[in-house]
């Protein structure tokens, strides 16, 4: 069963996807530029963008549809698993977890899932507590 909240977050990245899609090149800069208030995340750089590796250290995690607690799992991966990823998504009151894989926090890292999510998306987000970087 759908959450009501994950399939409020589901339409709204919806909505901001297709918004992205539709704008000129020009506009799009601008748009990436500045943090938009809708969204619940806001993206942070990790080195102009470098791609790296994690590695699961939880017994079992779910990758999710969204950065949230309550998030859609599109997979569930098995400790050991090496995930790419080229982006963390830090996190504020509204999409931090209490407990999980022991720890609290709130940064998520967009990690390819290898299956498309509810957007379309082939990027999942795994919480940082379970994962160390390769």
């Amino acid at each position: 069963m759908f959450r009501p909240s994950t399939l409020f977050a589901g339409s709204v990245l919806a909505a901001l996807t297709m918004g992205f899609a539709l704008t000129t090149p020009a506009s799009a800069q601008t748009q990436s530029a500045t943090q938009t208030t809708t969204q619940a995340v806001s993206r942070t750089a990790n080195g102009a963008g470098a791609c790296r590796q994690v590695q699961v250290t939880g017994d079992k995690i779910a990758i999710r549809d969204f950065p949230f607690v309550n998030g859609l799992v599109v997979r569930t991966v098995a400790r050991g698993t090496v995930l790419t990823t080229c982006g963390v998504v830090a996190g504020n009151g509204s999409n931090s977890y209490p407990s999980k894989c022991g720890l609290r926090g709130q940064s998520w890292y967009q990690v390819r899932s290898g299956r498309l999510t509810v957007t379309g998306s082939p990027y999942g987000y795994v919480p940082a507590t379970c994962v160390r970087v390769i």
